[in-house]
Order: C-alpha cells, then structure tokens, then sequence
C-alpha cells in the first residue's frame, strides 16, 4: 500500500464492552465518509486487533491526507468542535485512546495493492530505534512477507489541540495517549514479521514501546 500523501492521523483505542457493533457501524457509514467528505483527506481505513493486541488498542484506524496541516485546518477543526450526536455517543464509550497527526518521514512500498494485514510499532518517547526501518531491502522485505513499511512522527502540539471531541474521548478517564513514533507495517503473515522485529531488528514491546498486530476491516478511498 503505497502511502497518497504526506500527512496522517493515525489512532489507536478500545471502546466499552458490547459497543463494537455500534462502533464498527458509526466508524464505516458516518464517520470514515463524513471525513473523506473534506478537502485533502485521501484515504481512510479500520483495522481491528488480532491475538497479541492490547485490548486497550483493539481498533487502529489511519487517514491518509495531502499533507499534516490539513488535520489544523478550520475546516477540519470545526467538524472536530461540532459532533454529530452518533459520534458524541461513541466517543463517550472510548477507553485508552490515542491520537496522532503525523507527517511521513520515510516511506517504502513494493505494491500498490493492499494487504489485510497490518504490524504498528508506536514509540511512546524518543528513541533512533526507528531508524532501523528506513534502509530495509526489498529483497529482505519481500523474504518476510512485507508489502510496506512507514515511518512517521507526531506533531504533538496539534495533536493535542483541546476541541469537543477530545474532551469527549476522556470521558472514561483516559486522556489522548501522546506518542513521538509511528510505524505501520503492512504484510501476509502477521507471525513472520513478529519473528523478523524479534530476530532481525532487535525490537519488541517494552514500556516505550508498543507493538500490536491487525486485521483491515473496512477501507474508503477517493476513487
């Protein structure tokens, strides 16, 4: 999957028992269209956790978009400060969210067809670990079933700007996880590229650093 722009907003989280259908539902058929709606949005996709995720990041969702500032826009702001009344509800059942607005630092695809799969590695502090990511082959890549890797990093002033939906989301007790570091991994077998951090890069979930593993279940791009 080749990234369409050079910004993302990138979110993890969990909601309250027995509200993932009511989740899944609002997320595919209000909120990914009414965001694909604005200027600059490109794409927007759900993924949900497979076996070796926290629960407090069962959903990952990404939108890609034509450069960072589109996610400080008025535009962008305004739909932030004015919920419809569906997003209000499940918001207030989020737990542990996190929140990104990301530009691309590096990026490496070898398709651009999309996988279902997906790896995130979120580094919660600064680290050069992610450095490892930049310079890897596409020899080495395609022996461990990786389609795509991308780096980003957060800006963490507009990822904190304080609007309604943000006070919404803390309504269970948890603030926006702030996270430095992004990586998304797309690929065929989850286990395979579990092995290849383990073994190859040295790297695995530790304090700093989380890592989850995915399942796309809904995407919606500009045609």
């Amino acid at each position: 999957m080749a990234l369409l722009g050079k910004g993302a907003l990138l979110n993890w989280g969990g909601v309250l028992p027995n509200h993932d259908l009511d989740y899944n539902l609002w997320h595919s058929l209000e909120h990914m269209p009414e965001r694909m709606s604005l200027k600059g949005f490109l794409r927007a996709f759900r993924c949900v956790g497979l076996k070796g995720t926290n629960d407090n990041d069962k959903y990952f969702m990404m939108y890609d978009v034509k450069n960072k500032d589109i996610l400080s826009s008025k535009q962008y702001l305004n739909k932030l400060n004015n919920p419809t009344d569906w997003t209000s509800k499940i918001l207030s059942k989020y737990v542990y969210p996190s929140r990104a607005i990301c530009e691309v630092i590096k990026t490496k695809s070898l398709t651009t067809g999309l996988s279902g799969f997906f790896v995130t590695i979120i580094y919660l502090a600064k680290s050069n670990e992610i450095k490892k990511f930049y310079n890897i082959s596409d020899e080495i890549m395609s022996k461990n079933g990786i389609f795509s890797i991308h780096c980003f990093q957060s800006d963490k002033e507009i990822s904190q700007l304080k609007t309604k939906e943000k006070v919404i989301r803390s309504y269970q007790g948890n603030e926006d996880e702030i996270i430095d570091y992004a990586v998304v991994i797309e690929c065929l077998n989850i286990n395979k590229v579990k092995m290849f951090l383990l073994n190859n890069l040295k790297i695995k979930s530790d304090k700093k650093i989380k890592i989850n593993y995915y399942q796309l279940q809904h995407i919606i791009e500009l045609s």
